[in-house]
């Protein structure tokens, strides 16, 4: 049977993210055997969340769904040279913003650490402090790189934004392999900056080829502020949904050592159907919705709404079945060795159960997010972040007394299953004749 357009780009892009994720694994592995789950990764964990917080508020999660339908506009209606002109304002915007914001957190990274985790002890602080700054502008490469991703997923070169982050996670295993004796923890932070510039290396020059390269223009324009104006509810939307990995972190600084860790090492694993599933469908279904609405083409719109639902409820049940019962026997063939011990396995184990509970919802989510932003609809999904945010909150400080740090796992998964759960109501209610159901 031949695959269509829509099928097509998902499978280019699951197998270039899938390739992706297997070196994600290698790079978890090696930073269980090199650090354990202890103090280092604690510091390392936090300090990463940090930058990769305003990356979600920037790059991938709301740079691209804001861009990518006024670009489609611009493509269909104005011509090339005028998209090129428009792409290298947002560009000179871009990089303003995520310039500003990397001086003012290197020069406040004691507070930023602070906030983030206050039950840490002075020295653990300190070395979050360190690592924080050292990777802090990674946030200049990787929206850039959304911005790049996001054209070229637009060109249908699925693939190839897929396999981008390869050569983040090459870029930091090199470094800790090779640096770790002599830097210790802190080269894999040196290592995450080196990714941050590979990844957007490497998609420049299929960019060129597009006709795409070009210099940034620093010029605030009515069509950029139009996409500022978009990317503004959907970036308080994630800030929303993103308090509930800082409240999570908070509660868990105040935890015994390695709490972090055993949740950062089980939300790796939950994550791989999250990245190939669930972001795979996402970032085809945006491009592919957008073209369509800007042709006028509102039922094959509807087509691929309704494709991209049924393949996120599907895959993501059956991936977090899977998941789930093979979650001890996964921890340990991945994570034990070196000075990761068999405590850390059951404990890691235990956390990601309760994460599997909340794949569908996740999966859902991004999918059901991207019908609004297709529509330029992007407060819809920032007033169900805010919903879910309340729901995390009070589930992670009651749970957290009855599970210890697997309640705040759990307490992710519910407040996730209730942001699909919302989303699915409003978009149902916004677009009733667009077919739902999977039978539709």
């Amino acid at each position: 049977m031949k695959l269509n357009k829509f099928s097509r780009g998902t499978l280019g892009f699951a197998l270039g993210t899938g390739i992706s994720r297997i070196l994600g694994f290698v790079r978890e592995i090696m930073f269980a055997h090199l650090f354990g789950a202890g103090m280092l990764m604690d510091a390392f964990r936090v300090a990463f969340r940090i930058p990769n917080l305003l990356r979600d508020l920037l790059a991938e999660g709301t740079l691209t769904p804001a861009f990518l339908p006024v670009f489609s506009d611009y493509h269909t209606y104005y011509g090339k040279a005028t998209a090129v002109r428009f792409v290298s304002l947002i560009l000179g915007v871009m990089l303003v913003l995520t310039g500003g914001i990397t001086i003012i957190g290197v020069a406040f990274a004691p507070l930023w650490v602070k906030i983030v985790a206050f039950g840490f002890t002075p020295e653990k602080a300190s070395l979050t402090v360190e690592l924080a700054r050292i990777m802090f502008p990674f946030l200049i490469l990787v929206s850039v790189g959304a911005l790049v991703m996001g054209i070229l997923n637009f060109f249908n070169h699925f693939f190839t934004t897929g396999m981008a982050p390869c050569f983040f996670n090459i870029a930091i295993i090199g470094s800790g392999l090779l640096f770790y004796k002599k830097l210790g923890v802190q080269s894999i932070a040196y290592g995450t900056l080196i990714g941050g510039a590979f990844q957007l290396a490497y998609q420049l020059p299929l960019l060129h080829k597009e006709g795409y390269l070009t210099f940034p223009r620093f010029k605030l324009t009515n069509d950029v502020k139009k996409v500022l104006l978009l990317m503004l509810p959907i970036s308080l939307g994630y800030g929303a949904s993103k308090i509930n990995v800082v409240v999570n972190t908070f509660i868990a600084s105040f935890l015994q050592d390695g709490a972090i860790s055993w949740l950062g090492y089980a939300f790796r694993l939950m994550w791989i159907p999250i990245g190939i599933i669930g972001v795979a469908i996402a970032n085809v279904t945006l491009p592919f919705a957008s073209k369509e609405l800007s042709k006028g083409n509102h039922q094959k719109f509807k087509q691929t709404i309704r494709t991209s639902l049924l393949y996120g409820v599907l895959l993501g049940i059956g991936t977090a079945l899977l998941l789930y019962f093979l979650a001890n026997p996964l921890c340990r063939i991945i994570y034990q060795h070196g000075n990761f011990k068999v405590l850390d396995t059951l404990n890691t184990s235990g956390a990601l159960k309760f994460y599997c509970i909340g794949i569908p919802g996740l999966i859902m989510t991004k999918i059901l997010a991207t019908a609004f932003y297709s529509v330029k609809d992007t407060k819809t999904p920032m007033r169900a972040s805010f919903i879910t945010v309340a729901v995390n909150v009070c589930a992670a400080i009651i749970l957290v007394k009855i599970l210890g740090f697997r309640g705040i796992a759990l307490a992710a998964s519910i407040s996730n299953l209730t942001n699909a759960t919302i989303l699915g109501i409003m978009l149902r209610k916004r677009f009733s004749r667009l077919g739902m159901s999977p039978q539709a």
